[in-house]
């Protein structure tokens, strides 16, 4: 509103005289649509998130361009605390963003801990064609086992309740290996369920562990990238 009260009275001042009253008023009304049509959109919008469900105080969302947790919902906006940006995995910015409400009808909403709580995760090591992939392959289901028996019973529980209500394939939230050959390493990848705003912080405990074990472990080597020359033209030199 403020801004179509100062773009109204830029009008009055550098339009002709003559006209001023008439232009003055259908920019006036102009702005007043724009802005009561963004207010209303905001405001349905609002209702929408209670009544639909859409997301509520304490979950983590994507909005658009914006990820964070949310701390509040009110008519018109809905206030963010930010994770990512600059800050690498699901950590918190320190910054607080206030987006529109109707921002949800243009943009897809992504809600990581409503229906759920939880996400699958991967993590990745590459191993040299002479490790002892199997050996690998235990140790890294070991890991993902130790970090995740606690939450296997509810994540189990609650994903079988989304199945029954929705379309859903049976999956499993057990730890799970796959093993793909790549140019240069074979490349070990496992694939587990986590809390959705624990990620970075098992991650973390998941590779330093694992890494402690591999290093210990004469027949599995961390692959590296390698490139292997095979020749070389031929050059004169005058």
């Amino acid at each position: 509103m403020l801004a179509v009260a100062g773009f109204l009275i830029t009008a009055l001042i550098w339009l002709p005289r003559g006209n001023n009253l008439l232009t003055a008023l259908g920019i006036l009304g102009a702005g007043l649509a724009i802005a009561s049509q963004e207010m209303v959109g905001s405001l349905v919008a609002g209702l929408n998130i209670w009544l639909g469900n859409i997301y509520r105080v304490g979950d983590r969302v994507r909005i658009g361009d914006v990820v964070g947790d949310v701390m509040d919902i009110s008519l018109l906006r809905t206030t963010v605390m930010e994770v990512g940006e600059w800050v690498k995995a699901d950590q918190y910015t320190g910054r607080v963003v206030t987006v529109a409400n109707r921002q949800v009808w243009v943009n897809s909403v992504y809600n990581f801990t409503q229906h759920w709580g939880y996400l699958w995760d991967e993590i990745t090591l590459p191993i040299t064609y002479e490790s002892d992939w199997q050996r690998a392959s235990e140790l890294m289901l070991e890991h993902g086992q130790t970090y995740t028996a606690e939450l296997q019973a509810d994540a189990e529980a609650k994903l079988n309740r989304m199945i029954d209500r929705y379309p859903l394939k049976d999956t499993k939230v057990e730890p799970t290996m796959y093993l793909a050959m790549t140019d240069n390493w074979i490349e070990m990848t496992l694939r587990f369920v986590v809390d959705a705003q624990e990620r970075r912080k098992v991650k973390d405990q998941l590779h330093q562990d694992l890494l402690q074990h591999v290093q210990a472990e004469e027949s599995i080597t961390v692959a590296s990238t390698t490139i292997e020359i095979v020749g070389f033209p031929t050059m004169q030199v005058d």
